[in-house]
């Protein structure tokens, strides 16, 4: 009795695309969406979103790595790709201290030293 080649389906190397899968990439695809939506400085909602969706696709801390490794591995996604990207695309926002002045360091370490005539 000849050999039998295997079904064609199990020659190629791509993974098949289950219905778990479908939902674990669509709760990676809402966090890009609430990452990419617009940027509101008023506190509200989707602001925050916009917020906990990019640290969660940076992988900020680690119960957000943490996480991400987990759904990323539900999704078959590569999770330290996803990282690397969400990196490159939502860089962290460099933030200025309250106290110091934009162009002016001086009001900030002013000791208020004063010579007496």
């Amino acid at each position: 009795m000849p050999h039998a080649l295997p079904p064609a389906s199990m020659l190629t190397r791509e993974r098949i695309l289950t219905p778990e899968r479908k939902v674990w990439r669509a709760v990676l695809g809402q966090a890009y969406a609430d990452a990419e939506s617009p940027s509101l400085s008023d506190g509200s909602e989707e602001a925050m979103e916009r917020t906990i969706a990019r640290r969660f696709l940076r992988g900020d801390g680690v119960d957000e790595k943490e996480i991400l490794e987990i759904v990323c591995g539900f999704a078959d996604m590569p999770a330290d790709r996803v990282i690397l990207w969400a990196r490159r695309r939502y860089p962290l926002e460099q933030t200025i201290e309250k106290h110091v002045e934009c162009g002016s360091l001086a009001p900030a370490f002013s000791t208020a030293v004063t010579a007496e005539p």
